[in-house]
């Protein structure tokens, strides 16, 4: 068994190192330069005897020969970032009547504007996406471009080592203050003289960063030792994540904005230019991340107390400037060089107009214009000649010809006309650069890519033939110590070599070296096994019949078809409820196919008691949840026509529509759930007794529930009047719940009561007593058909729960699971979680009573077929839509990252991280860790209903009780008892329209899962097995969605829908992976108590 655990991990490591080389291949950050730049101070150029001005007359001589000169500091310079402040926050209408909670907030900037036209600016910010808050600042201080797969540094800030205007302050003799968002001081460790810098995760909190602001920023400006002033408020967008922009609270929050930048305004001198800009704006949700315009358009607007700015005719009356724009701008108020990998353009018309010697206004806006195109052209030749082949032969050609004449052109520039017409030019060649660097910024590692595609291709395939291919039996004898031990040794030796030879190989770096060598050497060990094993492979795949599964093999083809069409990714969640919907049918025709349901009678007695209107009532209740799951999708921007009917609200009077009957839908559902777990452990006798765990498994859950129900309750309405520490005590109450319940399973999982039986007379302890355990039942009846002594049944004791000892505790685990995800994923979520968890076991149902009818002995029986498997995998990613959830960057919920955590916040981002994957990828994580459940649904199902067993177990007039029968099998020579079933129970199915033809068959199923314990190496060997053909289909899913991003990769959508969709299909995968080692080892460690126990009761005996 524990070879087999080894095993399960060495795939599950294969499979994630060609995710792994993959995406450092095709998720690359783009190349950073570590030049900076340096200039000559225009007052060491120009020297105190120069009374005639001759040296500043010969910059205008020559102008491509002073754009090293930095012109002087114009101003101090106080900039105000206010997280998340959209470009309609601050307008303001007079004439709006009934305002929105985010608009006329914040009347000061248009005061200001109409007071002092000439002083103050109020322009669009556009961001580049990805819209967070670190891509943001990034491209604020250094004039870059983001690259997409930065974004997975938002839990860890990185700091910048690429030119800056924070380093060049430092490098001027500038002097920084910084207060607010501690993602500054991580970017730029050591560079302020003074810093208040504050946690920024936690989104319940939106005050006391802003409190601390707004106490130390009036104090900071009345010192004379500064030269810029940053403040990095968050309130906003906490206020946007956490409610959204159409709560009261967004208008409390930007009241207090319009307060500070009233005050600092007051309060600050001529020489000083205010600057307030938003990193990016928010959806109507309160979600930022994407490139939607209401995330993109973020505010802009500038005060110069003492010096008017450039006229705007310089501009054309510019209204939109670019983020990285601020870079430039910046640099010439304070007079230091522009960094060098800035690519932002400067903005006339923010500048101030001071005047510089015998300097004329557009002579000193042309001298900043061209120091800015050098800088860029600088940048731009440097990075072309380093990365040869990202940009072709003719693109260089043709922008140095054009750089080559406006040289030519800067010196002939002597009128304003002139000016303003080589302005002209001169902005479109930049602008040209810089769509040509956002076009082709991202150099893709082809060696990487398909390295990772290679390896996760060949694992799939050896997977499919040497595990898919081989029965239960012959994977025990394949993967036996000595394989074991030599992929131990081979991958190791083969790891080093890549680790010193990687470069022979012109591999990128040691780490590609190791993994790639380590996973070749490994994927050869499966192939030869292949090879020493083909007889059986062949042989098991010619006993195949490739006809049964052909609807299921369409079905998955058209699943992983989705990676290639960005409209199918937008609608996949309609697409997987539609395919769902199809296995039930695909099911239910399957049953409507097996004789023994087949109603004979078309009777309403006889139809009433029918075993396929059950069924078909089953599944058309199964399939009316899929469709009433849709309420609980999320609608992505792409979604035209898409309505958050249940999920978020987009405005208050539509959350009022739905009703507060709505709010109570996921705390009912999550109250049944509990109470249909704990009356099916109770009916197979899994809470009688009082140990423990078994009190554990009956009060836990009850507790759990009420705690997470009341926290997300409280949290969903914002009750004021409750301390948080208090809510967070609900959240804390279900973490200490779990952390019990994992450790009593370690220590004592089983969920069984032994009562002795003692001589004429039996005394069951059982809370139900008008649904007694089946196992009881058989105790019982074995006890009327006995002819042996009293002795013997004296000490034969009764095992309650004995049936389902190893599916309880699974169940019993899976309870406390479910319970934590709904703490995490909410009101919403916990709905879309139920239900979903609902339809599974509606499916699972069905397939398991199809399972067992069309099984012929134990192994078929124990053996889910691909159907079941590939439905399994169909309902986690249907879990991930149903639990309001969408592959986007902008959507993800980082709300349970604060769970239990916003009374006293730890800064913990790795609780942080593992909190929001449990959130996002709940349903994958909970059905890979209870996968063994596909295994045990069959005998759980009969064993609640006995009556439902259709075969005859080896029936034979001549069999007496303790008889054994024999049968070779590919697990050797196992034993099963002998039951022959009541004549009258075949008569009553007969009379219920249901034939009786009972087949034969080797094992009782009623027995429950003691028919696993029996027969360990079957059982294991296909726990294994189904273990690892998940794994194949999550490997084949993700190997298309990688196939997919390779094939789009200079596709326009592919950074918006392919490469996210790909990303969350890797997390997944690494979750899903991880469930499923974590649910083998379970059940594993369950295993090992049930030989105990037996191993007891035999010695007792």
């Amino acid at each position: 068994s524990w070879n087999f655990v080894f095993v399960l991990v060495w795939l599950s490591l294969l499979f994630a190192a060609g995710i792994h080389l993959f995406s450092k291949g095709f998720l690359l950050t783009r190349i950073s330069q570590t030049d900076f730049n340096t200039c000559t101070r225009y007052e060491d150029y120009r020297c105190e005897n120069d009374k005639d001005y001759k040296k500043v007359a010969s910059i205008l001589r020559d102008v491509n020969k002073s754009a090293n000169i930095c012109l002087p500091q114009k101003s101090k310079v106080i900039l105000l970032v206010i997280d998340a402040l959209r470009y309609d926050f601050g307008t303001f209408d007079p004439d709006l009547k009934h305002p929105l909670p985010y608009q006329n907030k914040l009347p000061i900037m248009t005061e200001l504007k109409n007071r002092f036209p000439d002083h103050t600016r109020k322009v669009k910010f556009v961001a580049d996406p990805p819209t967070t808050t670190l891509q943001r600042l990034k491209g604020m201080t250094t004039g870059s471009l983001p690259t997409f797969i930065d974004i997975g540094s938002n839990f860890a800030s990185p700091e910048i080592n690429e030119d800056n205007v924070v380093d060049q302050w430092v490098r001027n003799n500038k002097t920084a203050v910084f207060l607010g968002d501690s993602t500054w001081t991580e970017l730029f460790p050591g560079r302020f003289k003074r810093k208040y810098d504050y946690p920024s995760f936690n989104i319940h909190d939106l005050d006391t960063v802003d409190r601390a602001i707004e106490n130390y920023l009036p104090r900071e400006i009345t010192k004379k030792d500064w030269d810029v002033i940053i403040g990095h408020f968050l309130g906003v967008d906490h206020c946007g994540h956490r409610y959204g922009p159409l709560h009261d609270e967004m208008a409390r929050k930007l009241g207090e904005m319009d307060a500070v930048i009233r005050n600092i305004t007051e309060q600050m001198d001529d020489q000083t230019t205010l600057i307030v800009v938003g990193d990016h704006g928010m959806t109507q949700t309160g979600d930022h991340g994407g490139e939607s315009l209401d995330e993109v358009d973020a505010l802009f607007f500038m005060y110069s107390k003492g010096t008017p700015l450039l006229p705007q005719e310089y501009d054309e009356h510019k209204t939109a400037i670019q983020q990285i724009d601020l870079v430039p701008l910046l640099s010439s108020l304070l007079g230091v060089p522009i960094p060098y990998s800035n690519l932002g353009q400067i903005n006339f018309q923010l500048l101030p107009d001071t005047r510089i010697d015998t300097f004329l206004k557009y002579q000193s806006a042309m001298l900043h214009l061209w120091q800015n195109a050098r800088q860029i052209q600088n940048y731009f030749q440097q990075y072309a000649e380093s990365n040869k082949g990202t940009f072709t032969v003719d693109q260089l050609d043709d922008f140095e010809n054009k750089f080559l004449m406006l040289t030519q052109r800067v010196n002939t520039v002597y009128t304003e006309a002139a000016f303003q017409s080589f302005s002209k030019d001169l902005r479109l060649y930049l602008k040209d650069i810089l769509e040509s660097c956002r076009e082709i910024w991202v150099k893709f590692d082809a060696q990487m890519i398909s390295h990772g595609l290679l390896v996760t291709f060949l694992t799939c395939f050896a997977t499919f033939i040497l595990i898919a291919n081989s029965t239960a039996h012959q994977l025990g004898q394949i993967f036996n110590g000595q394989v074991i031990y030599y992929i131990l040794v081979l991958s190791f030796m083969a790891g080093a070599s890549g680790y010193f030879f990687h470069r022979d190989f012109n591999m990128s770096s040691a780490e590609h070296g190791t993994i790639f060598f380590a996973s070749i050497a490994s994927i050869g060990i499966l192939f030869f096994l292949i090879i020493q094993n083909w007889a059986n492979i062949t042989e098991n795949i010619s006993q195949y019949n490739h006809k049964k599964n052909f609807v299921t093999r369409i079905s998955f083809a058209f699943t992983t078809c989705v990676f290639f069409s960005n409209s199918f990714i937008i609608q996949e969640q309609k697409i997987l409820s539609y395919v769902l919907i199809g296995f039930f049918l695909l099911a239910m025709y399957n049953v409507q196919k097996n004789s023994h349901f087949k109603v004979v009678r078309f009777r309403w007695p006889t139809l009433r008691k029918s075993t396929f209107l059950k069924l078909l009532s089953l599944a058309l209740f199964g399939i009316s949840l899929v469709r009433f799951s849709s309420n609980y999708f999320r609608c992505r921007e792409e979604q035209g026509n898409c309505t958050d009917y249940l999920v978020k609200a987009p405005t208050p009077d539509a959350r009022r529509k739905t009703g507060p009957e709505f709010d109570l839908v996921p705390i009912v559902a999550l109250v049944c759930y509990i109470i249909c777990a704990r009356y099916y452990l109770r009916a197979c006798g899994n809470l009688t007794g009082n140990s423990f765990n078994i009190l554990l498994a009956r009060y836990g859950p009850p507790l759990g529930a009420i705690c997470a129900c009341g926290h997300f309750t409280l949290a969903m309405n914002n009750t004021k009047g409750v301390p948080q520490i208090r809510v967070d005590a609900f959240a804390w109450t279900v973490y200490i719940l779990l952390l019990i319940q994992i450790v009593t399973i370690l220590i004592r999982p089983l969920m069984i009561f032994i009562l002795p039986k003692k001589k004429e007379m039996m005394n069951i302890l059982y809370g139900d007593q008008t649904n007694p355990a089946p196992e009881i039942y058989r105790q019982l009846r074995d006890s009327y058909n006995s002819k042996s002594t009293p002795s013997d049944s004296d000490e034969v004791p009764i095992v309650c729960g004995l049936a389902t000892v190893y599916s309880s505790v699974f169940l019993s685990i899976g309870v406390f699971v479910v319970i934590l995800l709904a703490l995490l994923l909410g009101a919403n979520g916990t709905a879309g979680l139920i239900l979903t968890l609902v339809v599974t076991i509606s499916y699972g149902i069905i397939t398991s009573i199809l399972q067992y009818e069309s099984s012929t002995n134990l192994l078929s029986c124990l053996q889910p077929s691909f159907t079941t498997l590939l439905a399994w995998i169909i309902l986690m990613q249907f879990g991930f839509y149903a639990t309001s959830h969408q592959p986007t960057m902008s959507q993800i919920d980082w709300n349970a990252a604060f769970v239990g955590r916003t009374w006293y916040y730890d800064n913990n981002n790795v609780i942080s991280a593992a909190l929001v994957l449990l959130n996002t990828f709940s349903v994958t994580f909970l059905l890979c860790v209870l996968f063994p459940l596909i295994i045990f649904t069959p005998f759980c199902v009969y064993t609640m209903w006995p009556s439902l067993a259709q075969k005859i177990y080896q029936k034979s007039s001549n069999t007496k009780r303790n008889a054994k029968s024999s049968r070779k099998t590919d697990a050797g020579t196992v034993e099963y008892r002998s039951v022959t079933v009541n004549k009258l129970e075949d008569e009553e199915r007969e009379e219920n329209g249901e034939q009786a033809n009972a087949k034969a068959i080797d094992f009782d199923v009623t027995k429950g899962e003691i028919n696993l314990y029996e027969n360990e190496k079957l059982f294991l060997g296909s726990a294994f097995k189904t273990a690892c053909q998940l794994l194949l289909i999550q490997g084949i899913r993700i190997f298309c969605a990688m196939f997919a991003c390779t094939l789009h990769c200079r596709h326009l959508m592919v950074w918006k829908i392919f490469a996210p969709r790909f990303i969350y299909e890797g997390i997944g995968s690494y979750v899903a992976f991880i469930g499923l080692n974590l649910g083998f080892l379970l059940l594993l460690r369950i295993h090992r108590a049930v030989n105990n126990l037996i191993s007891q009761i035999n010695k007792d005996r």
